[in-house]
């Protein structure tokens, strides 16, 4: 075959290649196909990422609703598991302050029945129109709520319900997030099974927040309208509804808050209205009321958070009996400060007025108006007691108006050395009691060395510089004597103590003489010396000071009570009596000159006390008693430095201030007399039956009147006062003439009645050397016979 001519073969045509040019409609057939195409390819991937998403979401949903505890029963309990405002009243039922923690919490509980019900009417309009109706979460408010968020232009709010909104306010849980919300709902749709309708709405009313410091409709009802919750109107319900939205922009304390509350108050009652829960002749009565809105709240609540010095004392004293009952010091803290608690005081609203007026009174603090700094000026503190019952009636801890809670008070916290206040405590009164001494009781104010520390020193020595000789106990109390408060003492420390001990003041390990002139190591308060003078006031009883009777918790029950643990400290009931009568001529004739209490009338009220003052006038006390009320004043310095002669007598002063305006409308009574006290004629230097020679004394009479418990009164005569001849030729060492001797003459001669009492070697001696008593020349020789006379 010839190739040239072999036939080519013809490529088959693929119809599907080579086609047609198309027409329109197969463009459009083709168009549809492709986004059919594409439409189920993207819808495939929504139904993907959705089922992924939603998985996602529901894993969310799920693991939060896992992860999420109900309300305990004890987060629903909120008398125990929120802070509440303890209340702190006076002795007449007034509120002295409310307490509100660290947590500055202002919340009082409240029953349902007590809520009116226009106020439940009126946060169901503004907060959740459906409450009643719905299950815990009224999920057509929460989807418009989001919606309002998203898309720009729809009117926003928030979509919690009130069941809501008490799961956010008791967990705390606050947070802006998806979880939170999740756990919200869940929580409240899990309550709504549990709780009934009004115990939600009871919940509500107690832990919302109304602005300030206030929690609750109760708090916010009293302290913007000073009205009980129960008493609230209509138009006040709803003013006091609008402010939990914002409590920031519902401020009914500043004007424009105000007005803000005011536009809200309407928007509520449009809505009460609305939806029936009103008539329009409430609605009309609303409107036009005028609202009395307590402006002075803030200002108020400022002031209630100082707590004044009584308080502070309360507080301290609360808290170590709820320890005492065996309570932790953390437990008793929570009770006083986020309890709920009530505590009742013993103070006495119009005493403390007094106190708190003298105490703010620049005149009584001399010097004061010299320094700016605080911390230079004088400081006092004054304690009032009531002695038949050992009540704290009142009390103030430092000079001038207090500034802040808890600061150091002077009455409770000083620990200062008492001085010569503590003489009668811890020296006469025991001795008294002991049947050892009494009024006319003699002691020798002479040069002694009883500091065994230093036995060539002198020690101790007077205030007034100078030796009296022989003196009674009271004018020793008077003239507040250190010689012989010490001579009587050192002999009797041990006993003595243990009657201190029983007042209250436990000094038992210390047994320095210096004791009986206040030479403490640890020093006393105030209030322990008011506490210990009180004895004297009522007959020999000691009550440990109390500042509360009772305390109550949140439903009324009884969680403490202080009736006072009264001590009988002297054995012998005439003590008290005894020592009131040593104790009134110190005022009348002693170093408490100037005391003396008087009624408005002009009467004088039987008035007893001691001054103290400690080395280099570092302190001044007066401690003292009327028949009606035992009150001890401290005068000094925060940082010890002596007391100028400007403010000579400061304690004292400012005790008779407050005592004769305490005092001003009582009437005269006298202190009860014991019995059984007999009344003797003695010597005043030697406290025995008077003898032939006492009636000879060159100084005039000598017989005085002594007080003594029957059975103790002297059957002895005088053995002090002597007649002796002595010779006036020459003079011995002790500057004397001496006692005649049988070579003495008649010219020479002569008889001289005086006393003759025995000296310690060292007293002697330092007599010898100068330091002669007051009565030294009625003494009588103490050297040889005369050696100048001679046969």
């Amino acid at each position: 075959m010839n190739p040239e001519k072999r036939a080519v073969p013809r490529r088959k045509v693929n119809k599907r290649t080579f086609r047609k040019k198309p027409s329109g409609k197969d463009v459009a057939r083709g168009f549809w196909t492709s986004f059919k195409i594409l439409f189920k390819t993207v819808f495939m991937l929504i139904i993907v990422v959705g089922c992924i998403a939603g998985g996602l979401l529901m894993g969310v949903v799920a693991g939060c609703i896992i992860t999420t505890e109900p309300l305990t029963e004890e987060q629903l309990d909120i008398k125990n598991s929120t802070a509440l405002t303890s209340f702190v009243y006076d002795s007449e039922g007034n509120e002295l302050v409310h307490i509100k923690g660290t947590a500055n919490e202002n919340r009082q509980l409240v029953d349902i029945e007590e809520v009116p019900d226009y106020f439940q009417k009126a946060f169901v309009a503004i907060e959740d129109e459906r409450f009643y109706s719905h299950n815990g979460v009224d999920f057509k408010r929460t989807i418009a709520a989001f919606l309002g968020y998203v898309i720009p232009g729809m009117d926003s709010h928030g979509g919690s319900t009130i069941t809501q909104q008490v799961i956010k306010n008791i967990t705390g849980d606050d947070a802006q997030s998806v979880p939170r919300k999740i756990r919200e709902q869940w929580r409240a749709l899990d309550l709504e099974k549990r709780l009934e309708k009004d115990e939600i709405m009871e919940l509500y009313m107690n832990v919302i927040y109304m602005g300030q410091d206030l929690y609750g409709v109760k708090s916010a009802a009293l302290a913007y309208f000073n009205k009980d919750v129960k008493d609230l109107s209509l138009a006040e319900c709803a003013f006091l509804a609008g402010i939990t939205n914002n409590p920031g922009r519902y401020n009914p304390l500043t004007q424009t808050g105000r007005a803000n509350c005011y536009k809200r108050q309407i928007t509520i009652l449009d809505k009460m209205l609305s939806l029936g829960f009103i008539t329009d002749e409430e609605y009309i009565e609303a409107i036009q009321e005028d609202l009395k809105i307590n402006d002075d709240y803030k200002k108020e609540a400022a002031e209630a958070s100082i707590y004044s010095y009584f308080v502070d004392a309360v507080i301290a004293d609360v808290r170590e009996a709820f320890i005492a009952e065996g309570y932790t010091r953390a437990e008793a803290n929570n009770l006083i400060y986020q309890g709920g608690v009530k505590i009742y005081t013993t103070q006495d609203p119009d005493i403390q007025k007094i106190v708190d007026e003298e105490y703010c009174n620049l005149e009584n603090f001399p010097v004061n108006h010299l320094y700016s700094d605080p911390s230079d000026m004088a400081q006092s503190s004054i304690v009032i007691m009531d002695q038949s019952n050992g009540h704290v009636l009142a009390m103030y801890g430092g000079y001038g108006e207090k500034t802040t809670s808890l600061s150091f008070n002077f009455a409770t916290s000083a620990q200062r050395q008492p001085g010569s206040a503590i003489k009668p405590l811890l020296v006469y009164a025991p001795l008294i009691d002991q049947h050892i001494i009494n009024d006319t009781s003699v002691v020798d104010d002479v040069p002694v060395y009883f500091d065994v520390q230093n036995p060539e020193e002198l020690w101790p020595t007077n205030s007034y510089r100078y030796y009296n000789g022989l003196i009674s106990v009271r004018y020793a109390l008077q003239q507040s004597s250190n010689v012989a408060a010490v001579t009587l003492y050192k002999d009797h420390v041990a006993e003595n103590l243990q009657y201190l001990k029983n007042l209250g003041i436990d000094r038992t390990s210390e047994t320095q003489l210096s004791l009986a002139l206040g030479g403490f190591t640890t020093g006393v308060s105030t209030e322990e010396m008011c506490a210990a003078y009180v004895p004297f006031a009522n007959g020999g009883t000691y009550y440990k000071p109390i500042t509360f009777t009772k305390v109550t918790d949140i439903n009324g029950k009884t969680l403490l009570t202080n009736n006072g643990s009264p001590t009988v400290v002297y054995e012998d009931y005439r003590t008290a009596s005894l020592m009131t009568d040593l104790l009134q001529s110190v005022v009348s004739g002693g170093t408490g000159s100037g005391a003396q209490v008087y009624n408005g009338n002009g009467q004088a009220i039987p008035t007893a006390g001691k001054t103290g003052t400690t080395t280099s006038s570092y302190d001044y006390w007066f401690c003292g008693y009327t028949p009606y009320y035992t009150c001890s004043v401290w005068y000094g310095y925060e940082m010890q430095k002596t007391i100028t002669s400007a403010e000579y007598g400061a304690a004292k002063n400012l005790w008779t201030k407050v005592m004769n305006r305490v005092h001003e409308e009582l009437e005269y009574k006298d202190f009860t007399k014991a019995n059984n006290i007999v009344e003797v004629q003695v010597c005043k230097y030697s406290n025995m039956l008077p003898g032939e020679d006492c009636y000879k004394d060159s100084r005039g009479n000598c017989i005085v009147t002594g007080h003594f418990i029957a059975g103790t009164e002297p059957t002895e005569t005088c053995t002090v006062h002597k007649t002796l001849t002595l010779c006036s030729a020459g003079e011995g060492r002790d500057n004397k003439h001496h006692i005649a001797g049988p070579y003495c003459k008649p010219s020479t001669t002569y008889q001289f009645t005086g006393t003759l009492r025995e000296f310690l070697p060292e007293t002697y001696q330092a007599i010898l050397n100068g330091y002669l008593p007051s009565d030294w020349w009625n003494e009588l020789p103490h050297e040889e016979t005369c050696p100048i006379c001679k046969p």
